[in-house]
């Protein structure tokens, strides 16, 4: 699609009529592109129409004097700066560039309808430009999608990894408590071990110590005597049960503990201690 010397050199003949019609094909353009919802937005007022003016009109100019700014092909031809000013991609360029096309092929035929020739070169130097400046407008927004595609990929990768970074952490947060919670039930079921033991060997000397008192009981008959010997009574009396609740304390040790047998624990009479 490159342009022959003949192209190339038809294109200013263009001028005269984007000096008269240019206002009017940026205006019908600007109305254009404003009635569709997603570009509306972005044409609510006076100055971002002017910007959009001001870049196709600069895109134009462009195609006639020869200031073709951007890349260079393979070739070594100079290709138009693709122009997208409000970032929207291919899609809005490829209206704008059917709009040119449709608004200028009348003038162009009006123009040089007379030598077909000449209409013929000029029109397809006109093809050649736009469609060339096309391509230019689909490969940059291929390569802006596969940016955008490859950032993608990039953040879900990165959150995959912060994801397991999480899911492993949470993995050994939870391996240290329960070997902490492990560590906790077996010195409880040593201590419980030892209380019940400590309480098997009070089992004699309450029974002696109760069983004394009471005979003593029998015997005196001396006030203060008597109240000290049923004090002392009273006393033995209430630390049996709580020797019998402790001598259980190791009964079923065999197997893990529970909170239900914590909170029976602390629910019996051990919890007034």
């Amino acid at each position: 699609m490159l342009l022959t010397r003949e192209e190339e050199a038809s294109l200013p003949l263009l001028e005269p009529l984007f000096a008269r019609h240019l206002d009017l094909i940026l205006e019908t353009l600007a109305l254009h592109l404003g009635s569709d919802p997603d570009v509306a937005s972005l044409l609510s007022d006076d100055l971002a129409v002017a910007r959009l003016k001001r870049s196709q009109q600069e895109y134009l100019l462009s195609i006639l004097n020869g200031e073709k700014q951007g890349s260079v092909d393979r070739d070594g031809a100079q290709a138009a700066q693709y122009r997208d000013p409000f970032g929207l991609g291919a899609g809005w360029q490829l209206r704008t560039f059917v709009h040119f096309l449709t608004s200028i092929q009348p003038l162009v035929f009006e123009a040089f309808w007379t030598r077909p020739r000449l209409h013929h070169t000029v029109w397809n130097a006109l093809l050649k430009v736009i469609f060339r400046d096309l391509e230019l407008a689909m490969s940059a927004s291929l390569k802006q999608r596969d940016e955008r595609v490859e950032a993608a990929r990039q953040d879900l990768s990165e959150m995959r990894r912060a994801l397991d970074l999480a899911l492993n952490k949470q993995v050994a947060d939870e391996s240290q408590r329960q070997a902490e919670h492990r560590t906790v039930v077996r010195l409880l079921t040593a201590w419980l071990t030892k209380m019940s033991g400590s309480a098997q060997e009070m089992g004699t000397p309450l029974n002696v110590i109760l069983g004394q008192a009471e005979m003593l009981l029998e015997q005196t008959e001396d006030g203060k005597t008597r109240a000290a010997l049923q004090s002392i009574v009273r006393q033995v009396e209430r630390l049996i049960p709580l020797r019998e609740q402790l001598c259980s304390l190791d009964h079923g040790l065999g197997r893990e503990l529970r909170v239900s047998d914590l909170k029976a624990m602390a629910e019996g009479p051990l919890a007034g201690c």
